[in-house]
């Protein structure tokens, strides 16, 4: 693979609550807690399947978490780390390799800061081609599961900026396979119950950061893994980085997406069935978006961080 892809994240719904009862043209929210101010569940490393850890609670008195946090093939646990309370009025958590900031509104380290230094995960070695690489990502099932015929928009803003990417290029580096990427990724998923395909799916993503590239290029191919990791099999579309945005975050700046995600959606099933997925239904009406997620995947030696504000994703459902 040229862009290195290994998500675990797929929450197969096993019932689909309608967008019913709303306005055409409404605008829906797609998730609830957007600036994480409730905190996260902390997922084990242990890759395969979701086992409750801990959780973070920044402020104990804003209700339960409704988010998580998946720490795959790390060697380290956030479920240990202790809240640390910043100057800013942020909270901070560590383990030693991962760190999640949770800030105020008002903060410098609004809303999130997510960094996981993977020169601590990897040992004296870079790690080489099927070694498992550690994940830092929040995630979660949508609140809502808007059909691709239902919708006219699919809009999705966020704002984020590279707060440092600093390689240890051990023995055995490569730059072609060791990397730091910043991921956003949506599952599309068929959650008709009466079809033969229920409950497959694939991924749609945006590489908002690569290190070997400054604006990624677009990427559509199998989530394969190793004897060493397991991938989901399922199909990968990632659009050009350009299509989203004509800054590249490698210059630390502040970088603001507002992209449409529904053409992408749209794309991302046509390459799929062209390409021989999701064969069991070829129906668009079958389709839904069902989970997301967002953070790094770092195969390399490499310190990363990255700080998010904003971050929203909605539907506009369509004017009868």
């Amino acid at each position: 693979m040229n862009i290195v892809v290994g998500l675990l994240l797929c929450v197969v719904i096993t019932s689909v609550r309608d967008v019913a009862g709303q306005t055409t043209g409404q605008v829906v929210s797609l998730w609830d807690d957007p600036s994480w101010e409730r905190g996260l569940t902390v997922w084990s490393p242990k890759p395969g399947r979701h086992v409750k850890q801990g959780e973070l609670r920044p402020w104990p008195d804003r209700g339960a978490p409704v988010w998580g946090v998946a720490q795959w093939h790390s060697r380290f646990t956030l479920a240990d780390a202790t809240p640390e309370k910043l100057t800013s009025g942020a909270v901070r958590f560590s383990d030693g390799a991962k760190a999640v900031v949770f800030g105020p509104a008002a903060s410098d380290q609004a809303d999130l800061i997510l960094a996981l230094d993977a020169t601590k995960e990897y040992g004296p070695r870079s790690p080489e081609p099927g070694d498992p690489w550690p994940h830092l990502l929040v995630e979660r099932r949508l609140i809502e599961h808007p059909a691709i015929t239902e919708t006219a928009s699919v809009p999705l803003h966020i704002r984020y900026r590279l707060l440092k990417a600093r390689a240890d290029e051990r023995p055995g580096w490569t730059d072609r396979r060791h990397t730091a990427q910043f991921v956003f990724y949506v599952t599309v998923q068929n959650l008709n119950r009466s079809s033969p395909g229920h409950g497959d799916y694939l991924w749609l993503g945006l590489l908002l950061y690569d290190r070997r590239h400054r604006f990624p290029p677009a990427y559509a191919a199998q989530d394969i893994g190793s004897s060493k990791k397991k991938g989901t099999g399922k199909f990968i579309f990632q659009p050009d980085f350009k299509r989203v945005s004509q800054q590249s975050p490698h210059d630390g700046e502040w970088v603001t997406i507002d992209a449409d995600l529904l053409p992408m959606m749209r794309e991302a099933l046509d390459t799929a069935w062209q390409r021989g997925y999701l064969e069991e239904s070829k129906d668009p009406a079958d389709y839904r978006l069902g989970s997301m997620n967002m953070g790094w995947e770092i195969t390399g030696p490499i310190d990363a961080a990255v700080q998010v504000q904003g971050l929203r994703l909605d539907a506009r459902m369509k004017q009868e």
